[in-house]
């Protein structure tokens, strides 16, 4: 029987680029994408540049949590949360989802180190423990590859 710490690291890799139950995973879902649309905003303010890049900046604040630093912090709609990328290049757009690719291994590699113990810690500098960030990190990403998703449609139509 898996431990919880094991089921969110498979929750992790499977709505990734494994074999989620709700089909696409994340990186699959953004090699599709044409590096010529990442910057439209369809439906308000935020692209799909902006929104890969709001991911990566919520998996690093985890990362900096996991190890240790207190004083890192994203403010909700504030600083480092929506930060405005944009992307001139195929090789721009590469180089983001390789960052989005560095997070995950990251946060695997950092994962693989700790125990079920993890999820009852505090967060350095904050109020909560590690359990519900942990947990939320695959929830978090599926929400916004679901906005990805509608903005890469709504351009291919």
């Amino acid at each position: 029987m898996r431990t919880k710490l094991e089921t969110i690291v498979q929750n992790l890799k499977d709505s990734f680029d494994g074999k989620p139950w709700y089909g696409i995973p994340v990186m699959e879902k953004l090699n599709a994408v044409p590096w010529q649309t990442v910057n439209d905003k369809v439906y308000g303010e935020k692209s799909i540049a902006v929104l890969v890049q709001h991911i990566i900046n919520w998996r690093i604040f985890v990362l900096k949590k996991l190890e240790g630093d207190e004083v890192y912090n994203i403010r909700i709609d504030g600083e480092n949360d929506w930060d405005e990328i944009r992307i001139s290049n195929k090789e721009e757009w590469d180089t983001l989802k390789n960052t989005l690719q560095k997070t995950q291994d990251d946060l695997l590699h950092q994962l693989s180190k700790e125990t079920d113990q993890v999820l009852e810690k505090q967060v350095p500098g904050k109020e909560y423990t590690f359990g519900p960030i942990l947990t939320s990190i695959a929830q978090h990403d599926i929400y916004h590859l679901g906005q990805i998703a509608m903005l890469n449609s709504a351009k291919q139509s």
